[in-house]
């Protein structure tokens, strides 16, 4: 058996492959993707089986082919066979042996062929019609794993696929581009933890976006059902019912599509009848559920995140309100402020009432308000993004709350209940309150430039009625001041005490004061009654001072240091002046030297007497430096007295005074109903609501043309102790100051003027 004419035939089909239809198919390829502006459908057409690359490794050589230029490349090698024959091995005789040459080109033709029929298929599809290859590319996706690299490819292709007809207004592709949406929107959603907020693929967002800023730069004449899925957030809010809350990536993306297509009436629409329906619909209130056997809310915690996540919603809508007003796009806002899709009309996406305008209002101009993003950077207006207009945004959304404000002035009562006008229900929390209060008088400025807005209001159709009820209108903010200002009073006056605060007063007033006490142990000893001088008892006291209620009630304006600012002031002004003041008062000698013979006469004054103490009183550096030698019987102590400068008090140890801490009266006890802090050192404190009618006693000896004048509600607070502090009868009690050119401090001693102590008695060096 031969076999005729198969390298001839075989050889012909190869060079036309070759020579004339792989170059014509090769620029076919290269265009690829050019007709959809696309970047990644050449990208798919090189996955395909007979565009699919192979990678061949030779030493440190990578080369890359496809499978249809490996195949014809094998094939032309095979001509090597029949140019050079090569003699059967180990004496082969037979028909395949034989021919094996030309069998071999045979099949590797008949291969290349079919690979070669296959390739121009692709080349046929991925450039014939959009429909054919979108549904081509769309079935290729659903047939990947969720985890394949390939499949994020797929779907940037198809949405070029739908930019291409949004462009070419190719309405062959809508159907086909709906379903596929439709279905993958829902496979996610459905997919979806619900308790988790969604992200949706980024391409998918992007994709959205850029249908906006597309749509919003064209006309679209043939293409509404993807053009009102694009604009209205019909995708990314979601097609079904699934309770999913929205993620911050979702709003995000929602605020840039809004931000692109705000200046368009007819898309505003669109996306404000769906976020009325999504809000009405599927964000519905969650009604509580009472367990009458615990008596307690058995989903309190899913009422709190539907409440929260409605708010979000509302917080997001008043944003796009001060967008539109910013963009003077008043027919949007005409239409919005109107719409409903019920009877009587149920407005969802606006406040009912003026109490949800005001703490709107409050919650948008208090940029100090608890949130994870400034409201500037989270809905940024065109142009307001720079650091000196920042504020602008929190402006003009304030400023649609006042034309909301307004509005309410022009809605019509379906039931008795209704009353669109009464003021707000005001916060029972004095720093809201006061918050409340800076918020009126900012409404006041933004109502002033609303009304200035002729055109806004003519358009809105205000102008009657705000000619009607102008008095009302401009009385409102004042009325409510007054109803704010009474209220703040009310609430701090009928505040209760927080029993928080009045126990850190008094663990702070009990620190500071014995820390105080302290500072003094080293000076003072044990004296017998009868050496007591009892012509010289100095005493040291506790105080007592008003001071304002709002730093002792919880939910009111904080007080820095309220708990230790009265105590520092009674350590200052009585412990730290008057035990130091007790060396002044009892001295027996005084001498004023200078540095250089202040040591000296030091010298002469002690000698060389065991016993003696030094008392240095606000010491400074260069008298340290002169008390060196004298350091290990040296005591330092601190002064308030600003006169006290450098001096020290030179004495023997059986002089040094002694400090008795005696209990107070009980008729002051009961007074100022006090407290004790310290058994040891008789500390007592208290703090007194003045304002309730059973301390009207209290109240009354502070009836003063002061406290009269004073509208302040106040407290009154004790700090209550009593120390004596004794010196002995028969004391030699040396004061030496440190001469300063800096002061007048009077005529210097010498040396000579110094007289020596006397040695200490027996009985005083025992003790």
């Amino acid at each position: 058996m031969t076999i005729n004419y198969i390298v001839e035939i075989c050889i012909a089909i190869d060079i036309a492959i070759l020579g004339i239809a792989y170059p014509i198919i090769v620029d076919k390829i290269s265009n690829i993707g050019d007709r959809y502006k696309s970047n990644y459908l050449s990208v798919l057409f090189n996955k395909e089986i007979p565009q699919r690359p192979i990678i061949l490794k030779f030493r440190k050589k990578r080369i890359e082919l496809s499978i249809f230029q490996l195949a014809l490349y094998v094939t032309i090698i095979s001509f090597l066979f029949l140019i050079f024959p090569i003699q059967p091995l180990f004496g082969w005789d037979n028909f395949f042996i034989n021919n094996s040459a030309k069998l071999l080109v045979f099949v590797l033709t008949v291969t290349l062929t079919i690979l070669f029929f296959q390739w121009l298929n692709k080349v046929v599809l991925f450039n014939g019609k959009p429909t054919s290859l979108l549904s081509y590319v769309i079935k290729k996706y659903n047939s990947l794993k969720k985890e394949s690299t390939d499949k994020p490819y797929f779907l940037k292709t198809i949405n070029e696929f739908t930019f291409y007809a949004i462009d070419k207004q190719d309405e062959h592709l809508q159907e086909t581009l709906l379903e596929f949406y439709y279905s993958e929107f829902s496979s996610i959603r459905k997919n979806h933890d619900k308790s988790k907020p969604l992200i949706y693929p980024a391409d998918l967002y992007s994709m959205v976006h850029k249908l906006n800023v597309q749509l919003a730069n064209s006309s679209n004449l043939k293409l509404p059902a993807i053009e009102h899925r694009a604009v209205s957030g019909w995708w990314l809010l979601g097609e079904d019912f699934e309770e999913i809350p929205i993620s911050e990536e979702t709003y995000n993306w929602l605020w840039r599509n809004l931000y692109v297509i705000c200046d368009n009436e007819k898309f505003v629409k669109m996306y404000w009848s769906n976020a009325h329906q999504y809000l009405d619909f599927r964000l519905q209130p969650i009604l509580e559920n009472y367990d009458f056997e615990s008596r307690e809310v058995t989903n309190k915690e899913e009422v709190q995140k539907r409440i929260q996540q409605r708010r979000t919603f509302l917080e997001f809508h008043y944003a796009l309100g001060g967008l539109l007003l910013y963009r003077n796009q008043y027919k949007t806002l005409k239409y919005i402020l109107n719409y409903s899709q019920s009877l009587p009309p149920k407005f969802v996406l606006l406040p009912e009432t003026m109490t949800e305008i005001f703490e709107w209002f409050e919650e948008f101009r208090n940029e100090f308000k608890n949130r994870q993003t400034p409201i500037d950077i989270k809905f940024y207006f065109p142009e307001l993004d720079n650091l000196g207009n920042r504020r602008q945004v929190n402006y003009w959304i304030c400023c649609y709350l006042t034309v909301l404000f307004l509005r309410q002035w022009t809605l019509n009562k379906y039931y008795t209940f209704q009353d669109f006008t009464a003021l707000p229900n005001l916060p029972n929390n004095v720093v809201e309150l006061n918050n409340w209060l800076a918020t009126v008088s900012f409404f006041e400025n933004c109502l002033n430039d609303v009304l200035s807005n002729k055109e806004l209001i003519n358009t809105l159709g205000y102008t009657e009625i705000i000619a009607d009820k102008s008095d009302e209108i401009k009385n409102f903010p004042k009325i409510l001041k007054e109803k704010i200002i009474d209220k703040i009073g009310q609430e701090k006056l009928n505040a209760p005490l927080s029993q928080e605060k009045i126990q850190n007063f008094e663990n702070k007033s009990n620190e500071i004061i014995t820390k105080a006490f302290e500072s003094y142990d080293d000076i003072f000893i044990e004296l017998d009654d009868k050496e007591k001088d009892d012509e010289l008892k100095l005493s040291v006291t506790g105080g007592q001072t008003l001071m304002s209620k709002s730093a002792f009630t919880d939910n009111d304006i904080p007080h820095l240091n309220y708990d230790s600012i009265f105590a520092s002031q009674v350590s200052q002004n009585s412990i730290k002046r008057f035990i130091p003041n007790s060396f002044l008062i009892s001295r027996t000698r005084r001498y004023l030297l200078n540095k250089d013979n202040f040591l000296e006469g030091l010298n002469k004054l002690i000698g060389d007497k065991p016993d003696i103490v030094i008392v240095a009183v606000n010491a400074g550096y260069h008298l340290k430096e002169i008390l060196k030698d004298y350091e290990a019987i040296t005591k330092y102590i601190p002064s308030t007295e600003y006169r006290i400068q450098d001096i020290i008090y030179v004495l023997h140890k059986s002089d040094l005074p002694s400090i008795e801490h005696r209990d107070i009266l009980e008729q002051e006890k009961t007074d100022s109903q006090l407290k004790l802090l310290n058994e040891d050192l008789k500390i007592y404190a208290s703090v007194i609501d003045i304002s309730n009618p059973e301390n009207e006693k209290v109240k009354e000896k502070w009836d003063s043309k002061e406290f009269k004048d004073n509208s302040e509600i106040q407290v009154q607070i004790t700090i209550a102790f009593l120390a004596i502090i004794y010196w002995r009868k028969e004391r030699d009690i040396v004061q030496i100051g440190l001469s300063s050119e800096f002061k007048e401090q009077g005529i210097q001693s010498t040396l000579d003027e110094i007289k020596p102590f006397k040695k200490a008695s027996k009985k005083d060096n025992e003790k």
